[in-house]
């Protein structure tokens, strides 16, 4: 079973201590693979600065519908994990819940359209985590705290109009208190937790 984590800055592992990349025995995709084992293969996209919505500037084209296709074409997918949503709640976007919840729709209507004469077993979405205004990213994320928070509502529910699983990381997984957007260690490690059994479920159905 092929997996494809797609998604920003918490899927590619960028760390909140010093901003580098961690390693594979420290990032969720990494750590999912491992703890799945043989007759699974976890394929990394992760991107910083991936969104939504908007192609962030200065950062090239970043949107998550125009770099997905790519992947799917190029891997046989029978499980996509879409993690994307907290770049879109920057404030110069000034997008709402609703915005991105609208655009997560879509996202997830263009995977089924790639698919229409073959199968994909599952798609994943899972709901940003609480955004924490601090340090360097106070001004950037302003307003992002609760936006956060109405984000997974609208995750919710276009996951479940669409027949989706939901995994809701609002309240399970928590971002760097100190750093305010990227994941510890030990949360890749609870969301790859979180994830195992879904994707174990996945491949029995």
């Amino acid at each position: 079973m092929n997996i494809l984590c797609f998604g920003d800055s918490n899927t590619f592992g960028i760390s909140p201590v010093d901003g580098k990349r961690l390693s594979e025995i420290e990032r969720w995709p990494t750590l999912l693979k491992q703890q799945l084992g043989t007759g699974f293969e976890v394929i990394e996209a992760g991107e910083p600065n991936r969104t939504l919505v908007n192609n962030p500037p200065f950062s090239g084209d970043k949107s998550g519908v125009k770099y997905l296709k790519p992947y799917l074409e190029a891997h046989t997918v029978d499980v996509v994990i879409i993690a994307l949503g907290t770049n879109d709640l920057k404030a110069r976007f000034a997008l709402c819940a609703i915005d991105i919840g609208k655009a997560l729709e879509e996202l997830i209507l263009a995977i089924k359209a790639f698919y229409h004469c073959k199968t994909i077993s599952k798609i994943i979405i899972i709901s940003p985590p609480k955004v924490h205004e601090v340090g360097s990213y106070k001004s950037i994320y302003a307003g992002a705290g609760k936006k956060a928070e109405q984000l997974s509502i609208e995750f919710k529910a276009a996951a479940d109009r669409h027949t989706c699983v939901f995994l809701d990381c609002y309240p399970l997984i928590q971002s760097c208190n100190k750093e305010g957007i990227h994941l510890p260690v030990s949360a890749h490690r609870e969301l790859a937790n979180r994830l195992t059994p879904i994707i174990i479920k996945a491949a029995v159905y």
